[in-house]
């Protein structure tokens, strides 16, 4: 009986030793790596001040919660004017959109990490027809909380998102927020003294 009970303590033993083993390897094994990166785009140069700046127009897309197609966007022009709290933007769509949509925008500087300025979505449901056709949409946004810039020669940029769903699918989370300026368009920036 003795020998019978070793030969059992033993097996209970490897046994838990082989899970405990899977469990650590499966936990702390290196992550798969990633792919590389595409090559990034040239960054469009800084357009600070008021006054007229060539700027190579920014895409976006966005896929709504249900997967639908996506609303395909480039941004002509970003401005932002902090201290009255208004932004501006001119938006070619890709499509036609039927329907409304909604549009929100942040706007941040690299002289301030991690802070931005937005507002609520904008609500262009039904499409106005004074716009400057079909297919570019003139959105004003009222905006709030616009870091400081440091210097008079601070650049900012805009972060743009569009939806058919909702408002609420065009604000982006807090998590999808970023601050990488390859992927914003820049911002004249108004009413400087």
């Amino acid at each position: 009986m003795k020998k019978l009970a070793g030969l059992l303590a033993f097996a209970v033993a490897l046994v838990g030793a082989i899970l405990l083993t899977q469990y650590y390897t499966h936990r702390y094994s290196p992550p798969t790596p990633p792919p590389p990166p595409p090559a990034p785009a040239a960054p469009a140069p800084p357009a600070t001040g008021s006054s007229s700046v060539s700027i190579p127009p920014s895409s976006g897309t966005y896929t709504d919660a249900r997967g639908k197609a996506p609303v395909g966007f480039k941004v002509l022009v970003a401005s932002l004017d902090p201290a009255a709290g208004k932004g501006h933007l001119m938006l070619k769509l890709d499509q036609k959109v039927t329907g409304g949509m909604w549009v929100w925008a942040y706007f941040f500087s690299p002289d301030a990490p991690g802070r931005y300025c937005a507002g609520e979505p904008v609500d262009l449901t039904p499409m106005t027809k004074d716009d400057y056709g079909k297919d570019i949409v003139s959105v004003n946004l009222p905006v709030r909380d616009c870091p400081a810039p440091k210097s008079p020669s601070s650049t900012y940029y805009a972060r743009v998102n569009v939806s058919t769903e909702s408002a609420f699918a065009a604000r982006l989370t807090e998590q999808r927020i970023s601050y990488d300026v390859s992927q914003a368009s820049p911002v004249m920036l108004e009413g400087k003294k």
